[in-house]
């Protein structure tokens, strides 16, 4: 699976069959540029259809910016549930706002428009989690550094892919930066990169850390 950074909390995960693209509509609305995109399924966090004749994306206006990649029609994900799309599985349980998003024996844990409100306790037990998407920005939108460091405890993902801090929208609501979140939590293991090839990782005893990777 490869997993790459569109903007803001929007992430576009393709594999060989399908490709994923999540809340697009936050990405418009954050002001942040927003090119056309190809994808096959798009998951919305906040979004809810008014009709079975109208897409979400028509009524957030973005239907010009995404096209389909592989298949006719673009599937559209804004309900809990378990979707089975293309070989992956989607799974949203009912009251949450976040996606758990499998391909095989590969796991990715997307946050990116969870709140300030969100209970850490809810994501003890989701097994093996090999990357998770995750708002870094602890302002009155996103979840704070306290909340953010129970999660990470409690999911223990191989790599954490920040997203929504400073610099990243034009709407910014007193976001800390990538620089206040590395200092705050003492990370080491750091890296920016284009995208991920995301593999399942043979952890060694004496490796345990997070992979902290931003996506340019």
């Amino acid at each position: 699976m490869k997993i790459k950074k569109i903007g803001w909390t929007t992430f576009l995960l393709t594999t060989d069959s399908i490709s994923v693209i999540t809340d697009p509509g936050l990405l418009k609305e954050s002001g942040s540029s927003f090119p056309k995109t190809s994808a096959d399924v798009a998951l919305f966090t906040h979004e809810q259809n008014t009709s079975d004749n109208i897409k979400v994306m028509d009524v957030l206006g973005i239907k010009d910016k995404i096209e389909p990649d592989k298949r006719d029609a673009i599937f559209e994900i804004f309900t809990p549930g378990e979707y089975e799309v293309g070989g992956i599985m989607v799974r949203r349980d009912i009251g949450e706002d976040y996606y758990i998003i499998d391909e095989k024996n590969l796991r990715v844990v997307y946050m990116g428009a969870t709140g300030k409100d969100f209970d850490a306790e809810k994501v003890k037990n989701l097994g093996d989690v090999d990357a998770l998407i995750l708002p870094i920005g602890d302002s009155e939108m996103f979840m704070g550094y306290d909340t953010l460091e129970k999660v990470i405890l409690n999911i223990d993902p191989a790599i954490l892919i920040p997203c929504a801090y400073k610099g990243e929208s034009k709407k910014e609501q007193n976001l800390k930066s990538r620089e206040d979140f590395i200092q705050h939590f003492g990370f080491a293991n750091v890296k920016d990169e284009g995208y991920i090839n995301l593999a399942k990782r043979k952890v060694e005893e004496d490796q345990k850390s997070v992979e902290i990777v931003f996506l340019k």
